[in-house]
């Protein structure tokens, strides 16, 4: 953490910020009167105290400082500028309202990722939290799915019912020593529903060096969990929540913004995914794309089986070993063959990994890297292709149907 802020406060950067809105930052946390750096002078006298000023580690630098600069460094990339330009434009904010002299003959320094999270952190804050939520939106790859018993499910966004939802929150990772903090920000995109839960990590403690003695401070983090729920299919996904809050946190979106307490509980819920048409295929399975010509090939490029025996003193199955295959040129299922599994004779796979090409009009095909393992794990990075990638899990069986586990759940 202390490195990666290190990198970002940088040489390069306390050379070219502008010192002004370094003491915007400093007067946040010290105050008109207790600066620690004097800002008085020449920019290159001020720009030298801050480097001295940021010299040392980072377990020495002010907690609540700290913890800003690791906020803004999240959006001082490009594709985090490019979140705060389109918030800002969504909003009608001119995060520069003055007109740079310098625009006509050089690009200005200040317009530099770093700066520009810098600067809209420091005045224009609300475009910044909404610029987060979308970031945060993009960053889980491993989300937990949920899908409900019912399709076409509408959500309350009311406030009245977000308050309720985000009082319970609160009251659940306030359990978890996470804080009372909590922030919702609620967004409908392409017919879904995405809400970003900003809250407190739990407290994290820093022995630091103050003159001749040391002291130790605490520091209390934000965290990002995203929620996105599919009205239309009845399915939410959890994202940046541990495991053990993940069933929690679905029961209070179920009872609160869908109304509809248990929504998510029933028994197949979590039970999404299947590998069973693989099995029975064997090691010459291979994905069916020709129907999007978009996706220029699939590989499999790992896979795992699990050997279980019947232990019939305790009357339930016992995972003996595990068989594993690796190949990236997408022959990982090949590697089976004539070895000691056998699929239906106590054998399982376990989990695949398969990478899909996606043509795209560059010069190399862009690469999606999937995870699916049942009853409930598809992991892959879903800034790209998510869509495609669930349509293509979905045409080769590897989905599950709940409206035919719903007919048998009728007639039993």
């Amino acid at each position: 953490m202390g490195s990666d802020l290190k990198k970002f406060v940088n040489p390069k950067f306390l050379k070219t910020i502008d010192p002004a809105l370094m003491r915007v930052l400093f007067v946040r946390h010290f105050g008109e009167d207790e600066l620690p750096v004097a800002f008085e002078g020449e920019a290159p006298t001020i720009r030298a105290a801050l480097a001295a000023h940021f010299e040392g580690t980072v377990a020495g630098w002010n907690a609540g400082m700290v913890a800003d600069l690791h906020r803004v460094a999240e959006l001082g990339t490009s594709e985090g500028m490019q979140l705060i330009l389109n918030e800002a434009r969504r909003r009608g904010v001119v995060l520069y309202p003055e007109p740079d002299p310098d625009d006509a003959e050089s690009a200005p320094i200040r317009h530099d990722p770093k700066h520009v999270a810098l600067h809209t952190y420091l005045l224009h804050h609300r475009v910044f939290e909404a610029a987060a939520d979308f970031h945060a939106l993009r960053a889980p790859t491993s989300p937990a799915e949920f899908r409900g018993p019912e399709r076409d499910v509408g959500a309350d966004l009311t406030e009245e019912m977000t308050e309720a939802f985000k009082a319970a929150v609160i009251n659940l990772f306030s359990q978890d020593l996470q804080g009372q903090y909590c922030r919702l920000g609620p967004y409908e995109e392409d017919g879904e529903i995405n809400l970003v839960i900003s809250h407190g990590a739990q407290v994290t403690t820093t022995p630091v060096v103050t003159g001749d003695r040391e002291e130790i401070i605490t520091l209390r983090a934000v965290k990002y969990a995203v929620l996105r729920y599919s009205p239309v299919e009845g399915r939410l996904f959890v994202g940046g929540v541990v495991k053990a809050q993940q069933g929690e946190i679905s029961e209070l979106f179920a009872r609160h913004i869908l109304r509809r307490p248990g929504f998510f509980s029933g028994r197949d819920a979590r039970d999404l995914y299947t590998l069973d048409p693989i099995s029975d295929a064997g090691p010459d399975f291979a994905f069916q794309h020709r129907y999007d010509e978009t996706i220029k090939e699939v590989r499999i490029v790992a896979a795992a089986a699990d050997l279980f025996e019947r232990d019939e003193e305790d009357q339930r199955w016992r995972h003996v070993r595990s068989w594993e295959s690796k190949d990236a040129s997408g022959g990982a299922l090949t590697h089976f063959r004539g070895s000691e599994v056998r699929f239906g004779r106590g054998w399982r796979l376990g989990e695949i990994t398969f990478r899909v090409a996606f043509e795209t009009g560059a010069k190399r095909p862009a690469q999606v890297t999937v995870r699916l393992k049942p009853p409930g794990t598809l992991a892959f990075r879903r800034t790209r292709f998510e869509k495609a990638i669930h349509t293509l899990v979905q045409r080769n069986g590897l989905e599950k149907d709940r409206d035919a586990g719903m007919v048998v759940d009728a007639a039993e």
